[in-house]
């Protein structure tokens, strides 16, 4: 039987490692090795590989930052198809090659030469909004609390550690902190997001901004820190997100994406509006959508409340907004 380790998630996902039998492979940061991840939370040498008598054996080998298979921290395991393992922030998969097409794949990183053979040159699949952009998260883990670190435009992003959790099947919240001090939690029941809010710590929450809306916002968050705290149980709410977690990321993404158009139009959260006096657009030409969000503004004045507030995306709010200042409906100040 061919394995392979398959990158699910990191600097090389999508590419493969091809484990030949009666071999030991050691993964490190170090160019000498057979698996090169060239990250800060790899070790030199951090891991290695066995596959003989038909076994696959993982080992760590006292690494930093620890070796995890299926979330959870080991120094030795036996791995089976489906396990997934974590070096740094690149998550593999093991794989039955021989069940597949037959595809030949370029190397996910740099191994060492052997046989007489050249040293392939490390190429990274083509990049996409669900996968890891940059060359490392600068993170650390710890047995207690788990993994934290900064979210960073050059580093680390919120859909980057969604991926991560979501691949590593973690259960627990990833508590996230932006630079204004607000907070940010997302729920992982085995992988899965399942809920999320949104508050200033301390502080009343006025609008209960459903747990969706509060998912597709933190995956906007460019800068602050974060942690992952593991839950067990996992608690329940009333309320819970429903939706493969990769698609639900999607969809977040391509919201964020077409936001962006509208954003640029209209003022800042706490921008103030009102509505324009005498009116002279016909309210009769609005639809219901647009008619509740008026009322929102009515309610509430703010920008930053009326998307609290409002029942529908904030992007068709924002839409909404924006024909209605166009419109002469409404005016800032």
């Amino acid at each position: 039987m061919a394995y392979a380790l398959r990158f699910i998630a990191g600097r090389f996902k999508g590419g493969e490692f091809p484990l030949k039998s009666n071999r030991e492979i050691v993964i490190g940061r170090g160019s000498e090795f057979d698996m090169v991840l060239d990250e800060d939370m790899v070790s030199r040498r951090h891991a290695k590989i066995a596959t003989f008598h038909g076994q696959i054996v993982l080992q760590d080998l006292k690494s930093t930052n620890g070796t995890f298979v299926n979330g959870e921290r080991t120094s030795v395991a036996r791995l089976k198809v489906g396990d997934k393992v974590l070096v740094g922030t690149s998550v593999m998969e093991l794989i039955r090659t021989d069940e597949t097409t037959g595809e030949s794949r370029p190397p996910a990183v740099p191994v060492a030469a052997g046989g007489g053979s050249s040293k392939p040159t490390a190429q990274a699949p083509p990049s996409s909004i669900m996968e890891t952009q940059h060359a490392a998260m600068r993170v650390t883990v710890d047995r207690a609390r788990g993994m934290s670190g900064r979210i960073s435009d050059n580093d680390v992003t919120v859909t980057d550690l969604v991926e991560l959790f979501n691949a590593n099947r973690r259960t627990g919240v990833l508590v996230l902190t932006d630079p204004d001090d607000v907070e940010g939690r997302i729920f992982f029941r085995e992988g899965a997001v399942y809920y999320a809010t949104l508050a200033r710590p301390n502080q009343k929450q006025e609008a209960p901004i459903p747990p969706l809306k509060c998912f597709f916002r933190l995956l906007t968050w460019t800068a602050g820190n974060f942690r992952m705290d593991a839950l067990n149980p996992a608690p329940s709410f009333d309320t819970e997100i429903e939706g493969e977690t990769r698609n639900l990321v999607l969809e977040g993404m391509r919201q964020f994406d077409e936001l962006k158009l509208y954003v640029e139009h209209l003022p800042g959260r706490t921008a103030r509006l009102r509505v324009v006096h005498p009116l002279r657009a016909r309210l009769s030409a609005l639809s219901a959508e647009a008619l509740d969000t008026l009322q929102l503004v009515l309610n509430h004045g703010e920008v930053g409340k009326v998307l609290d507030y409002s029942e529908a995306s904030d992007l068709e709010t924002c839409q909404d907004l924006l024909y209605l200042v166009q419109n002469e409906y409404l005016t800032t100040g």
